[in-house]
């Protein structure tokens, strides 16, 4: 979302789930975010995202339900050591929100 180097294609209210992508407990942080350009006002935090491989996914809702049971064991993909992030976009726009999952390509898991 920096405005020094616009690369990324999230333009919408951004939902930061955690500080990775494992998350195991019932409670977790959960940063709500957009494009700022300004001052980080007191009593607010930066959480800095730095490049990496996205899984992304149309409807959030429909896709944390599936996504660690059914697409990512199946997928050859593993998670990255990133947050996942919901992208609400603006009014009008198809698909309305989406699920930005952090992955790591080529990975493959050895049996032995």
């Amino acid at each position: 979302m920096s405005w020094e180097k616009p690369q990324c294609k999230m333009e919408g209210i951004l939902g930061i789930c955690g500080k990775d992508s494992d998350i195991r407990e019932e409670e977790f942080e959960y940063f709500m975010g957009a494009r700022y350009q300004g001052e980080v006002s007191e009593g607010m935090e930066t959480l800095l995202i730095p490049p990496s491989g996205w899984a992304v996914f149309p409807n959030v809702i429909d896709t944390w339900k599936r996504i660690y049971s059914e697409w990512l064991p199946t997928s050859g993909y593993q998670l990255g050591n990133l947050p996942c992030i919901e992208n609400f976009l603006a009014p009008g726009h198809q698909p309305e929100n989406e699920l930005w999952v952090p992955v790591i390509t080529g990975y493959m898991e050895v049996k032995g």
